[in-house]
């Protein structure tokens, strides 16, 4: 693998003090709670796309991708393909009532519709997803840095690791925001743009017709994984973007419901794009003749073979930022849900989800909540190293991280948002069914070596997704309770909402089992979404 050039590791450098930088910036903007975990709710289009975008195209995409591409061919594509397309049906189903709901955690709508308990179980099983979904990220940054300075790779995902939870307990949302928006920068006319262009005109290439010929046969094979393969895929992350607590933190940043509407199907065609573009590189690094023992280091192998130095550095920078804006996103998010659904239970005593996240506040104990938030994220940043460590399989962590997720929480989150009535039973009933299901299916594989049923196999999804259908829909069967579900704010001036004022200006509707309305009640003035 070609060696890099010196201008391309002052490149990184400068990269790196660049994202600390703004970790040091984005202090001045967090003065509140909403300000470190939501932006303050008043991100425009042009920030919110690139911050959504940003966070789809991660190590998975941008480092997983190519390798899948080096390794499988086009067929890889079901990767990224399946993220924009999880995307994409968030942004046609939930998108507008998600920015109008003013919540913190996914959680809020489970107890809304479910009850406290269901809250707490979901709570875990989000924190499961995030973290193992960080570890992804984590095992991803320490992969390229190790590839680049030669160096050990848990020493690589430590040091790496430790500048993503630096800048991320400095700023929260508004520092994962700007460096979100630098990394998307880079990602956008590097990867999609750059790379493609650089690559074809490449004499080891030949153009796009030596690419064509070069490239073995069996890598233009859409359908590569067969039905099984490509439905694992599809269940694995399409379910996973719809009710991911990561993506739905960035949902109530948008300003406005159109905003995270548009924005959001939006980044769901890029990053259908973006994958084809690193599954290209990959395929072009076979194309060229480069042998790797690895085909996760297709990344770096592509860029350091391909392009001119300083160039190469700043694109290897950007697959370590393409990693880290994953992994802010998702330490914010897994701290948001232990404050939100756990801390402000179980430490400040509050019982409804009401009572404490969305009082009006003075600016002290604002300021003391963003702090208390800080070091929540700062905890939960150093045990996700911590645990990277003792992992290190970055698909291995996926797996874990979206089966438990979509596995789990798919069924009674979407029925809350698609049903006019439904049983409070249900949701907790499906939760824990489905998440006996998922964990008892992976065991049960990795014991008896079925690769199927084990962590990454099509099976523990199938089953707990099937498993909370049916237990969700027996409950409405037999439960002859019934509410409207709770998915509603207070009714209030159009001109409020359009201008995204924030928390501590307005005061939502209480939220929890006492608030949900029995059928055939109006429940007062509100705005039903």
């Amino acid at each position: 693998m070609k060696a890099l050039h010196v201008v391309d590791y002052v490149v990184i450098g400068l990269y790196f003090a660049a994202l600390v930088g703004i970790g040091l910036w984005s202090v001045r903007k967090t003065r509140s709670r909403d300000d470190y975990l939501v932006a303050g709710r008043r991100l425009g289009f042009p920030l919110f796309f690139g911050c959504m975008s940003a966070m789809a195209v991660g190590g998975a995409v941008t480092v997983g991708g190519t390798g899948k591409g080096y390794s499988d061919g086009i067929a890889g594509m079901w990767v990224g393909g399946s993220l924009g397309m999880g995307l994409i049906l968030l942004g046609m189903l939930v998108s507008n009532r998600l920015s109008r709901l003013r919540a913190l955690s996914i959680n809020e709508v489970i107890e809304r519709n479910y009850g406290a308990a269901a809250r707490v179980f979901g709570a875990v099983l989000t924190i499961i997803y995030t973290v193992a979904l960080t570890v992804v990220q984590v095992v991803s940054m320490g992969a390229i840095t190790a590839g680049l300075f030669g160096i050990n790779l848990r020493w690589a995902m430590f040091g790496s690791g430790l500048v993503v939870v630096f800048y991320t307990f400095l700023g929260g949302m508004w520092s994962v925001t700007m460096t979100d928006i630098v990394q998307f920068v880079i990602k956008t006319l590097g990867v999609l743009i750059f790379v493609p262009i650089v690559v074809l005109n490449d004499s080891s290439i030949g153009g796009i017709s030596g690419f064509i010929e070069k490239v073995p046969e069996s890598h233009w094979n859409l359908g590569a994984y067969g039905v099984s393969g490509t439905v694992y895929w599809i269940l694995l992350y399409v379910p996973g973007l719809v009710i991911g607590q990561d993506i739905w933190q960035r949902m109530f940043t948008a300003r406005t419901p159109s905003i995270a509407r548009a924005g959001t199907l939006s980044a769901g065609a890029y990053t259908i794009v973006y994958s084809l573009a690193a599954v290209v590189l990959g395929m072009s690094v076979r194309a060229a003749g480069i042998q790797l023992d690895d085909p996760s280091m297709a990344f770096e192998a592509g860029v350091s073979a391909f392009l001119p130095p300083g160039i190469a550095g700043l694109l290897l920078a950007a697959a370590l930022a393409a990693s880290m804006s994953v992994a802010s996103g998702t330490i914010l998010a897994c701290s948001t849900v232990v404050y939100n659904d756990l801390y402000v239970r179980f430490i400040r005593g509050h019982g409804t989800a009401s009572a404490d996240p969305h009082d009006v506040q003075d600016a002290a104990d604002s300021q003391r909540d963003a702090w208390i938030n800080r070091g929540i994220a700062l905890v939960v940043g150093l045990a996700i190293i911590g645990l990277s460590l003792l992992i290190g399989d970055l698909f291995k962590a996926l797996d874990l991280a979206y089966g438990f997720l979509s596995g789990c929480v798919f069924v009674p989150v979407i029925f809350s948002f698609v049903l006019k009535r439904i049983s409070p039973k249900s949701g907790f009933v499906s939760l824990v069914a489905s998440a006996i299901t998922v964990g008892g299916t992976m065991v049960f594989g990795e014991a008896t070596n079925r690769p199927d049923f084990a962590v990454g196999g099509n099976w523990p999804i199938t089953f707990g997704i099937g498993v909370g259908l049916v237990a969700y829909l027996l409950v409405m069967a037999v439960d002859r309770t019934r509410i409207v579900p709770n998915v509603e704010i207070e009714d209030e001036p159009a001109a409020v909402l359009e201008a995204g004022s924030s928390a501590s200006a307005e005061r939502p509707s209480p939220v929890g089992t006492g608030s949900n309305v029995p059928s055939g009640q109006d429940g007062g003035h509100r705005l039903r979404l």
